[in-house]
């Protein structure tokens, strides 16, 4: 499609946002106040369905046997399928007050900005469709609604059940500290449970007749801190034990340790588990007691598409960064109190900006060039294994102060006001330019997806997860 044409796609694009900005931040807000948790989104998703039947998409609900999970499609004829991917969990505990200050509530939060995911790309799915219809546009547009990012793996299980297949690419975005494009691979994950079973006995009296399955689960954990020493500087296996045991004067019958091993292929995260195994059947054998292992979830690392990434960064370069207010800015700086400039030196290594004076800011109103290539992201998530079923880029938009934290009290806050509007409003625009980019450019979508074959090619994907583990299921 020709520049002038691409021009109105454009043009379009930022009118509708502009004149639907009110209507998308009301339901992102929503959202924020529901603030409900992995696979609880009954009235969440019920807001993004909503709005999607007003506009004419077909929706298929409780897919991949998720009752919180859907698609919305619509399509203009033949074309290629461009997948948009909506998050809205929230995370327990974690609710808050719009303050500067710390004031929490007793409910949960999103400390993700998972609102903001999740409407920000049903804005962009909605926008999309209208400037299709207007120029006659071929093709279609899939909304994914993903429940349970957060520690619930729901998109590995959408992709084991097939819901991502015939898609033919992939464009995503995470609100985040700073505005860029990312080719950095996020690691692999497995969540995985050891419960022990020993013999309860008085501690005191007849200690000799009890087996203790906490003995054997702390010994698990010793184990584990020894093979740290023989696994590569990249991988991290955290813990918490969730069971261990009800007085100090009874030998716990039951234990229970939790990990979560993350490593940056798939492959290295099922050798330690594999490992790890080994170590906790040997725990067992020396305590006298017996292990159960219980894979929770688990996700792949993520595959990003060069070619796709690079027409991103020139799409949200023709959105531009977050409109920040001199009001978000003065709120911002009251969200970061006690946030040094050191501190924000170290949050901005992983977005590869080493420019002291990014760090100077409080709200990042401008868009890195660097796409991170080379550099590993050090957290893992469920779309890992979407971006496996096609070509994928992923948007990184600020919405959050620099330096703050994701999962942190001021997620929660800008998630909910006028700073995480923009971003997500930002982030929008660009998922949308991007999405008719790919529509109106077939050699775009040609030479992404031959990258993404010869990927494939040497990684063959396979779903981690067996077809015996159900969502939910702890």
């Amino acid at each position: 499609m020709n520049s002038l044409i691409m021009d109105n796609v454009d043009k379009l694009i930022k009118q509708w946002f502009c004149d639907n900005e009110k209507k998308v931040t009301d339901i992102s807000d929503r959202i924020w106040s529901i603030a409900e948790t992995k696979f609880q989104e009954v009235e969440s998703s019920e807001t993004l369905i909503n709005e999607f039947e007003k506009e004419g998409f077909k929706i298929a609900k409780g897919v991949a046997e998720i009752e919180t999970a859907f698609t919305a499609e619509w399509a203009n004829g033949q074309g290629p399928v461009i997948a948009m991917i909506g998050e809205y969990d929230a995370l327990p505990n974690m609710g808050h007050k719009i303050s500067t200050t710390k004031e929490p509530t007793s409910g949960s939060g999103h400390g993700c900005g998972h609102n903001l995911l999740g409407v920000g790309s049903m804005a962009a799915a909605i926008a999309s469709k209208k400037v299709m219809e207007k120029l006659d546009i071929k093709g279609r547009i899939k909304y994914f609604g993903c429940p349970a990012e957060e520690g619930g793996a729901a998109k590995v299980f959408m992709v084991r059940d097939n819901v991502f297949d015939g898609i033919d690419a992939i464009v995503r975005w995470h609100p985040v500290n700073v505005s860029y494009v990312s080719l950095s691979p996020a690691l692999s994950m497995y969540s995985v449970k050891y419960v022990f079973h020993g013999k309860t006995s008085h501690a005191g009296t007849n200690p000799h007749l009890g087996r203790s399955a906490l003995d054997a689960a702390v010994l698990m954990d010793v184990g584990v801190n020894y093979l740290r020493e023989h696994v590569t500087p990249d991988v991290r296996m955290h813990s918490i034990i969730t069971k261990g045991g009800v007085a100090p004067n009874i030998v716990p019958e039951l234990a229970e340790i939790w990990y979560y091993i993350r490593a940056p292929k798939r492959a290295e995260v099922e050798s330690i588990y594999s490992r790890m195994n080994k170590i906790a059947e040997g725990m067992a054998m020396a305590t006298e007691t017996t292990v159960d292992i219980r894979l929770i979830s688990a996700s792949s690392d993520t595959l990003p598409n060069k070619v796709l990434s690079e027409r991103a960064l020139i799409n949200l370069n023709k959105v531009g960064p977050p409109k920040f207010t001199e009001e978000d800015k003065v709120f911002a700086e009251k969200l970061s109190k006690g946030i040094t400039v050191a501190d924000k030196v170290k949050s901005l290594i992983p977005y590869g900006i080493s420019d002291s004076k990014v760090a100077e800011k409080t709200l990042h109103d401008e868009i890195s060039s660097n796409m991170t290539e080379g550099i590993i992201s050090p957290y893992s998530t469920d779309s890992g294994d979407v971006s496996w079923q096609a070509p994928m880029c992923q948007f990184f938009i600020a919405a959050q102060p620099i330096g703050t934290a994701n999962h942190s009290w001021q997620q929660v806050v800008s998630s909910g006001m006028s700073i995480g509007h923009k971003g997500m409003l930002c982030a929008g625009q660009a998922i949308a330019m991007m999405a008719l980019d790919i529509l109106t450019d077939s050699d775009l979508l040609e030479r992404a997806k031959k990258e993404y074959n010869e990927q494939l090619n040497l990684y063959p994907y396979t779903c981690p997860l067996p077809k015996n583990i159900k969502p939910g299921q702890e």
